[in-house]
């Protein structure tokens, strides 16, 4: 019996592969339309399936394969940038497809659905200087977040009415390798366009954007605190909070960077621009829930985070180049 990973091309979708076949569960990797052959080759006992997600009649295909015992949804419209423009694709996948795994986890008897969420359901907060706890009551406004938000309550739902072994773990601005965007990604925030840059030996001189502030959260922290959730013997709580229940500022980053890249000049202004053009400000990530029920706790905070993901730069610069 297999846990399926959808977005399994994706960052966290692929860190999750990874790690669920290194401890030698059985695998569905579900993507939609990019495959990257070399990267599923670091990965041969998947199963890799295409799949798009947002079509009904295919997604059904999928869940109807009787060897799924469970899934950790990681695919989505993943952010307002590209969900904004696109509502009713967005809506499809980041809500609808999500109905339908937790109906499938119902009918089937699936040991655990996890539905990979985000800190963007709080999109209306004025305090950042306090962490947002689990059951801080959410507020979405954006399509993204709103999407991801009906989610997270068809998803309680199931698991209050219908008793589905389901839970939402929001999750925010996840960095490391191997995703090195060849030219930056706003909504991903600051930590990896500005270490590309230091890595190529790019002076990096912004005038604004050092007082924006996220809860930065590594990979593969991510990764291992996903498959904690999903592999715990019970969960229970609706929603989890995946992170180190602090933001750091761009200022931090910098000075992260410029310690883990001897050498390279990093200077940054005061405000939030550019960072904020399709993010909201908001407080930290916080709560103990997931180390309560599965005893996961993130492993490397934004220091330690930065100083790995710049020494795989260093040890793959044929990442950082355009093609």
């Amino acid at each position: 019996m297999a846990l399926l990973v959808t977005g399994a091309m994706g960052h966290v979708g692929l860190a999750v592969t990874r790690l669920a076949a290194r401890r030698g569960l059985e695998v569905i990797a579900q993507y939609n339309r990019t495959f990257d052959a070399d990267a599923a080759g670091e990965v041969p006992s998947a199963r890799w399936v295409s799949c798009d997600l947002a079509d009904p009649a295919a997604r059904a295909v999928l869940l109807a394969d009787p060897g799924i015992e469970g899934a950790i949804n990681t695919a989505a419209v993943p952010n307002d940038r590209l969900a904004g423009p696109a509502p009713a694709r967005a809506f499809e996948l980041n809500t609808a497809a999500v109905a339908a795994f937790a109906e499938a986890a119902r009918v089937n008897g699936w040991r655990r659905f996890i539905q990979v969420s985000t800190g963007s359901v709080f999109q209306s907060e004025t305090r950042f200087d306090r962490p947002l706890l689990e059951d801080h009551p959410p507020a979405a406004t954006s399509v993204y977040g709103a999407t991801k938000l009906a989610a997270e309550i068809i998803t309680t739902m199931y698991r209050r009415q219908l008793g589905v072994s389901a839970a939402t773990v929001r999750i925010s601005f996840v960095y490391g390798p191997p995703l090195v965007p060849r030219e930056r990604d706003l909504p991903r925030g600051p930590v990896v366009s500005l270490l590309r840059e230091a890595v190529l030996g790019i002076p990096v001189r912004e005038t604004a954007g050092g007082d924006f502030a996220a809860s930065f959260t590594h990979v593969e922290d991510v990764a291992e605190g996903l498959l904690a959730a999903y592999l715990a013997p019970a969960l229970k709580h609706d929603v989890y909070h995946l992170g180190h229940g602090r933001n750091w500022t761009t200022f931090e980053v910098a000075r992260a960077i410029a310690d883990a890249v001897p050498g390279a000049v990093v200077e940054v202004g005061p405000g939030t621009l550019p960072w904020t053009t399709f993010n909201t400000m908001r407080g930290a990530l916080g709560g103990s829930r997931l180390k309560d029920d599965t005893g996961f706790e993130p492993r490397l905070p934004l220091q330690d985070g930065i100083a790995a993901f710049a020494a795989w730069m260093q040890a793959n610069p044929e990442r950082l180049i355009p093609q």
